[in-house]
């Protein structure tokens, strides 16, 4: 068995090859979560559980060699709907019914292999650039005295502090490139209409996003939210900008 991987583009090769397991994938992100999510506070829900189940789900359909996130632990923003959990938005004013099915990007990712490991916290109602809420505070891993900035400063943290290689997030007036900026993350909020969805998202000015650590992965979960495998091609050529 070869070492984990450290990125969603190798832990997805290295399933894709057989040589690691989603199943152990999931469990050691989840080990890192319960050991270090107590100091960091990145995540509102932990799917401990359900994501087990996930993930032998997956690993018992044999061939994963089509599924760009084959086995890779991703986090998802509360601000979406997951079927079976509660989509808080940051706030105790929300209905706490569990949602019936999943938001199409969760949709999404779940039908490009990935495995959600868990909901993410965000600041009230998703419209401050910082994450802290009635319910609790995620900090920036760098300095847990500063905050991983808003609103997709949950995903930011728990990537930046390697707990998940990728985040979901969303961005209206920069919650996924603020965040990206306190936590040194590589953040997209693509164009409008790119990530395709039933309604637009605050009006128009929202869209989803990735959050990485590397270029390759955050264009990795783009495509995938997009549903444009050409968006996952990065270039290596060193070009001038003219």
């Amino acid at each position: 068995m070869t070492p984990q991987p450290d990125t969603a583009t190798g832990i997805a090769a290295a399933v894709h090859a057989g040589d690691l397991d989603p199943r152990l994938t999931t469990e050691a992100a989840l080990d890192r979560i319960a050991t270090h999510d107590p100091r960091i506070g990145a995540f509102r829900r932990i799917r401990t559980r359900e994501a087990r189940r996930e993930a032998a789900e997956l690993a018992g359909r044999g061939a994963l060699e089509g599924l760009p996130l084959a086995g890779v632990p991703v986090a998802v923003k509360d601000n979406v709907a997951v079927a079976g959990e509660r989509t808080e938005d940051g706030s105790r004013a929300t209905s706490r019914e569990p949602a019936e099915a999943d938001h199409v990007v969760v949709q999404r990712l779940r039908a490009a292999g990935a495995v959600v490991v868990g909901l993410t916290r965000v600041p009230e109602l998703c419209i401050w650039p910082m994450t802290d809420s009635a319910e609790g505070t995620a900090r920036n891993p760098w300095d847990l005295t500063r905050t991983p900035g808003g609103s997709s400063g949950g995903s930011a943290a728990a990537v930046a502090a390697g707990l998940v290689p990728l985040a979901h997030g969303s961005d209206g007036m920069g919650s996924v490139r603020i965040p990206a900026a306190c936590c040194g993350l590589v953040g997209i909020k693509p164009g409008a209409g790119v990530v395709a969805e039933p309604s637009e998202g605050w009006y128009g000015m929202s869209t989803h996003g990735p959050l990485a650590t590397t270029v390759a992965d955050a264009a990795l979960l783009l495509s995938v939210l997009a549903e444009r495998p050409d968006l996952a091609r990065v270039s290596t050529s060193a070009g001038i900008l003219r």
